[in-house]
C-alpha cells in the first residue's frame, strides 16, 4: 500500500465512529423530513447493527471468530 492510501486508511479508522454517527443522523433527518417512515424504521434497524459493529469491533471479531472455528472445526 502506498503512503497516501495508508494515511487515508488510518484517518478513516481513527474517525470511523464519528463518521458513522454523522451519516446515521443525516440520513435519519432526511427520511424524517420526507415522511418515509417505513424506510426510516428499516434504516434504524440497519443503523443499530452498524453502530454495534463500529463501537464494539473487538467483541464482534471474537464472536465471528468463534463461529468460524465452530463451522470449520479448527
Amino acid at each position: 500500500m502506498s503512503g497516501t492510501y495508508l494515511s487515508i486508511y488510518n484517518w478513516f479508522l481513527s474517525n470511523a465512529q464519528s463518521l458513522v454517527l454523522m451519516a446515521i443522523a443525516v440520513i435519519g433527518v432526511y427520511l424524517g423530513f420526507k415522511r418515509e417512515f417505513s424506510k426510516l424504521i428499516g434504516f434504524l434497524v440497519i443503523a443499530l447493527i452498524a453502530v454495534g459493529l463500529v463501537f464494539n469491533a473487538a467483541g464482534v471479531k471474537d464472536v465471528l471468530l468463534n463461529l468460524f472455528n465452530k463451522i470449520i472445526g479448527a
